[in-house]
C-alpha cells in the first residue's frame, strides 16, 4: 500500500456510506448518484487494495478492514469541521442546511420558503424533517425549528411563539352559523390526535361540554398533524390541531374555528442551534426573514 493519502472524496463517501449502511442512502444525503458513490468507494478500495464493504441486493455491510477504518475516518472529518470553523466559522457558508419538524414543513415553512430563495439566490437552502432532536455534533446541520418546551441542553434557543390548540372542521360539514352549536359539532366525525398531552386537552375540551369522551367513537385515528390536517380539510369530521399549523387554512376559509375553543399549548416554536451558528451570515439571513413572518402570520390568527 501507498504511503499518500488517498482522495478526500473517497473517504467522505466511504464514511458516509458506512454510517447509512447503504449506497442507496448515501448517494441521497450526498446529492449524487448511487453510481458516483460507488465509483468513490471502489477507487478507495483499489488505493488501499482491500475490501471494505460486502455488498448484497438487500444490504450493504463492513467488511473487518472497513469496520477498522471508520472510526478513524470519522476522526479525521470531525478534526476538518473543527479546524474550519476555528478559521472560517462556517465550513459551508452557501449551503443552509435546517432541521425542522415534519408538520410545520409541510403546513407553513414549504410554501413560503420560495420567497426566501429570491432574496438569497446564492444561498442553497436544504431541509431536513424530522421530528427527532438533531445532534449538531454529527452531521452538517446548521439550524433547527423545533416545537417543544424548551431547555435544549447545549443549545441556543430562541423562542418565537406561543400556541394554542383549536377545534377546527371544513365548511363542507358545518355551517358558519352552527360552529359555536356544541350539539352540532360534536354530532360530527371525531378526527381522533393521539398524542398524549393533545388527548389530555380533549379530554379537558369534553368534560367542559358535558360530553361523554367514551360514547365518542373516532372515524380516523393518528399523531401525525399533516394527516390530521388533510382529513379535516376533506371534510372527513372535526379535530383538535395547534393553531400555527392551520393559519393559512383558517385565512383562505378551508377550515373554520369550533366553539370558540382555544388551549395554551404544551409546545412553542424556537429556533435552536449552537450559539456560535446564530453569528453566520446565512443563518442571519434566515433568521431576518423567518422571524417577522412568523409574527405576521401567527398574530393574525387572534382574529380567527
Amino acid at each position: 500500500m501507498r504511503e499518500n493519502l488517498p482522495p478526500l472524496k473517497s473517504l467522505h463517501f466511504f464514511m458516509v456510506a458506512a454510517e447509512l449502511s447503504s449506497f442507496k442512502l448515501a448517494a441521497e444525503k450526498l446529492f449524487v448518484t448511487q453510481a458516483a458513490v460507488s465509483q468513490q468507494i471502489k477507487l478507495l478500495e483499489s488505493f488501499l487494495e482491500q475490501r471494505l464493504f460486502e455488498r448484497s441486493n438487500r444490504q450493504t455491510q463492513l467488511t473487518h478492514a472497513g469496520e477498522l477504518l471508520l472510526p478513524y475516518v470519522q476522526q479525521g472529518f470531525s478534526q476538518f469541521k473543527t479546524g474550519l470553523k476555528v478559521i472560517s466559522g462556517d465550513a459551508n457558508p452557501n449551503i443552509l442546511r435546517i432541521s425542522t419538524i415534519h408538520s410545520f414543513t409541510s403546513l407553513w415553512l414549504l410554501p413560503r420558503l420560495l420567497q426566501f430563495q429570491k432574496l438569497h439566490p446564492e444561498l442553497m437552502v436544504q431541509l431536513a424533517p424530522s421530528n427527532d432532536l438533531v445532534d449538531f455534533n454529527r452531521g452538517d446541520i446548521d439550524l433547527a425549528i423545533r416545537m417543544g418546551q424548551g431547555g435544549y441542553k447545549g443549545l441556543a434557543e430562541k423562542k418565537l411563539v406561543n400556541d394554542q390548540l383549536i377545534l377546527v372542521a371544513s365548511p363542507d360539514v358545518i355551517a358558519q352559523q352552527q360552529i359555536n352549536n356544541p350539539n352540532v359539532v360534536f354530532q360530527l366525525p371525531w378526527i381522533e390526535d393521539t398524542s398524549p398531552d393533545v388527548a389530555t386537552v380533549f379530554e379537558t375540551l369534553c368534560q367542559t361540554y358535558a360530553v361523554d369522551i367514551h360514547g365518542l367513537t373516532p372515524s380516523i385515528r393518528a399523531s401525525n398533524s399533516v394527516l390530521l390536517i388533510e382529513n379535516a380539510v376533506a371534510g372527513r369530521g372535526f379535530t383538535l390541531v395547534n393553531k400555527s399549523l392551520v393559519a393559512d387554512h383558517l385565512q383562505n376559509g378551508s377550515l373554520l374555528a369550533l366553539l370558540e375553543f382555544s388551549y395554551p399549548s404544551p409546545f412553542s416554536l424556537y429556533l435552536v442551534a449552537p450559539a456560535q451558528n446564530f453569528e453566520w451570515q446565512k443563518v442571519k439571513l434566515f433568521e431576518n426573514w423567518f422571524v417577522p413572518l412568523v409574527h405576521q402570520s401567527f398574530d393574525n390568527l387572534d382574529a380567527w
